[in-house]
C-alpha cells in the first residue's frame, strides 16, 4: 500500500524519518530491515535515500554507488 504522509512533508524532518525508520509502525518501517548492511531507500513520491551500516562499509564506497545510481 502506498505510504502514509509523514508529519514533516518533504522537507528534511519528514524526509530523514521515512528513510531512517520508516515513519514508524503504522507506517513503512515494515519495509525496513535493519539488519542489513546497505540499503537503497526509493519512494513513491520521489524521496530516495541510503541507510548503511558505517562499521562494515566505507561511506566512500557508498558514495561512489550512490553517484554512480544518480548519473544513470
Amino acid at each position: 500500500a502506498p505510504v502514509l504522509a509523514a508529519a514533516g512533508g518533504r522537507g528534511p524532518g519528514g524526509v530523514a524519518g521515512q528513510v531512517l525508520h520508516g515513519g514508524g509502525a503504522c507506517a513503512n518501517s515494515g519495509n525496513r530491515w535493519f539488519d542489513k548492511t546497505l540499503q537503497f531507500i526509493v519512494g513513491e513520491d520521489g524521496t530516495c535515500g541510503v541507510v548503511y551500516d558505517p562499521a562494515v562499509i566505507d561511506g566512500a564506497v557508498v558514495a561512489e554507488m550512490v553517484d554512480h545510481a544518480l548519473e544513470y
